[in-house]
């Protein structure tokens, strides 16, 4: 049984929930937290069939016979099949975006509040990995923008660590003005370009 769109799943964090009373496998295509799905092909030596809205189900009975026709998992029966699976399956990532003052590592007064709220999260989830990215709007040079956008990123990482997190689990990075939330021309100074963003796993 092959299935493509797999690295689509993983990147948007879908899953496929696959029971296995072997020889019989349901597959069944659970949207994100967001509600985004995907899409996933159960293919056999006797046919194939494609899953591309929520909670699509197929079920194989063997390599050689085709999948069963698409069907609509209800809660009950994911609930009722998968229930080891879902007790087991980690909360999905949480994601904080913090904004700075212009051409400063200063926080903005608004997203002060932010880090403590990142610290709740990963005392809540106890969390295992901690993304810091820092990021600058598209005025000023390309140096002074990498330099900006690691010190935003740095100023991040240290506020945690005065907060208690281990700095173990906290992983700094930077990017300048590139991947911008608000894509603009060079020059222009875009304040929702001048944050960090903290994903939490």
């Amino acid at each position: 049984m092959n299935r493509y769109g797999t690295f689509l799943l993983v990147a948007t964090l879908f899953s496929l929930l696959i029971s296995g009373c072997a020889p019989r496998h349901t597959v069944v295509l659970v949207p994100d937290p967001d509600g985004h799905v995907g899409k996933a092909e159960v293919t056999t030596e006797g046919g194939k069939q494609l899953l591309e809205k929520s909670f699509g189900m197929t079920t194989v009975s063997s390599s050689s016979t085709a999948p069963s026709p698409v069907s609509v998992a209800t809660p009950e029966y994911i609930a009722a099949t998968f229930s080891d699976v879902l007790a087991i399956e980690p909360s999905p990532s949480e994601k904080f975006i913090l904004y700075f003052n212009s051409s400063t590592a200063e926080l903005v007064a608004e997203s002060r509040s932010t880090i403590a709220a990142i610290v709740a999260s990963i005392k809540k989830r106890v969390a295992v990995s901690v993304s810091i990215s820092g990021h600058s709007d598209a005025s000023g040079s390309t140096q002074l923008n990498d330099k900006l956008s690691y010190n935003r990123a740095q100023t991040v990482s240290e506020l945690l660590i005065q907060q208690g997190v281990s700095p173990d689990i906290l992983v700094v990075t930077s990017h300048g003005k590139g991947n911008q939330l608000v894509p603009t021309a060079d020059g222009v100074a875009e304040p929702r370009n001048r944050r960090v963003e903290v994903i939490v796993r």
